[in-house]
């Protein structure tokens, strides 16, 4: 993914997240050689993305750089099934929100 990332990778990514959650909730153990270290690869470039998109009024660069600290975080978390679901919730939310944010104001 060398290519700026669009809103619709993002999608793709969070939904991605939601379902190894959920599948690691189950009781499925991620094998790290062929499942998580493959996704972590594919995904970091997309965390990383985030801290040289435009910003605006209200994603300023300290929100960016909180979003992509987040996101590396939701990355590796959600292949655990013992990662609070509090927490997932929220570090998912303020990733969702912001994501939904830039897309509208046309900043992915």
């Amino acid at each position: 993914m060398s290519r700026n990332a669009s809103y619709s990778d993002y999608r793709e990514m969070l939904d991605e997240i939601a379902r190894r959650y959920d599948k690691a909730r189950a009781g499925y153990e991620f094998d790290f050689k062929t499942e998580i270290e493959p996704f972590l690869n594919k995904y970091k470039v997309l965390a990383d993305q985030l801290q040289h998109m435009p910003t605006d009024d209200r994603l300023t660069e300290t929100i960016r750089e909180v979003m992509s600290d987040e996101l590396m975080e939701l990355l590796m978390s959600c292949h655990v099934s013992r990662f609070s679901l509090r927490l997932y919730h929220e570090k998912f939310k303020y990733i969702n929100m912001w994501v939904n944010h830039a897309g509208e104001e046309g900043l992915l």
